[in-house]
């Protein structure tokens, strides 16, 4: 097995094993997430989302590369998976535009997410939340 071939494996299961990028709330693994309201409270996790460096943003690529976690090539996919990280929510509508993403989540709860490619961009590349504002 290649170095490479082992550090995308390893990549791929350190997502897997965090909940397929999604971190844990800060202020225990056990908590439960803050119920959702109509404000525009900040988010529970770090942006940019899910790779917050360079390295990090290469090692999903990497593993998106090697046929893990496809999610991450489709921004309205992205963004779902980032309001159920951020916000808890399980329902919620995604509509991606360009470099940003509409979502509309319990309530009618709206909110815009600013997306982009950090490497490769096109067909192939990942997608990151690198902002996210209330609309």
């Amino acid at each position: 097995m290649t170095l490479r071939s082992i550090l995308g494996v390893s990549v791929a299961a350190c997502v897997l094993l965090a909940g397929c990028g999604s971190p844990a709330p800060a202020a225990s693994v056990d908590a439960a997430p803050p119920p959702v309201t109509a404000d525009a409270r900040a988010p529970a996790v770090d942006l940019p989302w899910p790779g917050r460096s360079a390295a990090e943003s290469a090692g999903l690529q990497q593993a998106v590369d090697d046929g893990a976690q496809p999610w991450l090539l489709d921004p309205a996919e992205l963004a779902r998976s980032y309001a159920s990280a951020a916000y808890g929510w399980d329902s919620v509508t995604a509509t991606a535009t360009g470099d940003s993403v509409e979502l509309t989540g319990p309530g009618g709860v709206r909110r815009v997410l600013t997306v982009a490619q950090p490497g490769r961009t096109g067909s192939g590349g990942i997608w990151v939340v690198t902002a996210d504002s209330a609309e």
